[in-house]
């Protein structure tokens, strides 16, 4: 959950102001077949995707277009379950203290963030994967709603997280290469049904041919960096709730 108070400065309003046309990419995700998750990390369908490159947190105006101190990237898949989100991060220093699912785990160490809109709604979702392999799902109804208790209810959807840990987890007396991590998101959640009291617009389906933003995120702890590394897929101007940033994701048939 990105909650870091971030003040603007004037140098970033060109960014700011270009976001619709120049800073929010268009994302076309592959249909995979016979996708078993227990091997999920080593899917030959992973080897076809584009990867994209995260780009560190936009605070000031050097930040643009720089890349995060460690370096990190996504690639996206979806079957008729499951949208697959698959973070490949370099990291000298792979931790977390999180022991159970639905945690606010961008305070306890290492992980992948997920932020998944229907382009026309205000309702969306924040997603997290660890690299101990735990969950949290969080849903707001709108921007205006983060931060309210409701707001942070976890409930477990069927949300599942596979890692690869390429050195030791908790263990900072080595340095590590760097680590996977596989989030399965529920179609079904995307789909769920809505009330009318709440959503009084309908649900948006997530299929091909409905428009959906979204934002691949990172909270990277590190004892080699002298402060927490933010990045993310697209870069985003000081929150990774500034849902402008989002990218166009299409779903392709």
């Amino acid at each position: 959950m990105k909650h870091i108070l971030l003040f603007a400065v004037l140098c970033t309003m060109p960014f700011l102001s270009a976001a619709p046309a120049t800073f929010r990419p268009k994302v076309s995700v592959e249909k995979v077949e016979n996708f078993d998750f227990t091997t999920g990390i080593d899917h030959p369908a992973w080897n076809k995707c584009k990867s994209y490159d995260l780009m560190a947190i936009v605070r000031e105006c050097k930040d643009i277009n720089t890349a995060p101190r460690e370096k990190g990237s996504a690639k996206l898949l979806y079957d008729d379950k499951y949208f697959y989100v698959r973070a490949d991060f370099c990291d000298s220093d792979i931790m977390t203290t999180a022991t159970e699912n639905g945690g606010h785990f961008y305070l306890q160490g290492d992980l992948v963030e997920v932020f998944l809109k229907p382009a026309n709604a205000n309702y969306y979702w924040e997603i997290y994967g660890t690299p101990n392999k735990l969950n949290t799902r969080f849903y707001f109804t709108s921007r205006s709603t983060v931060g309210t208790p409701s707001s942070f209810t976890h409930q477990d959807t069927g949300i599942k997280v596979a890692s690869k840990i390429y050195g030791t987890l908790n263990y900072p007396g080595d340095k590590d290469k760097g680590m996977v991590i596989l989030v399965a998101i529920p179609i079904a959640e995307l789909n769920r049904p809505h009330t009318d009291k709440d959503h009084p617009a309908g649900t948006v389906p997530f299929a091909p041919g409905h428009e959906w933003r979204m934002l691949i995120a990172r909270y990277n702890y590190s004892r080699y960096l002298d402060e927490t590394d933010y990045s993310s897929f697209p870069q985003i101007l000081m929150s990774y709730h500034a849902l402008e940033y989002f990218a166009e994701l299409e779903l392709l048939k």
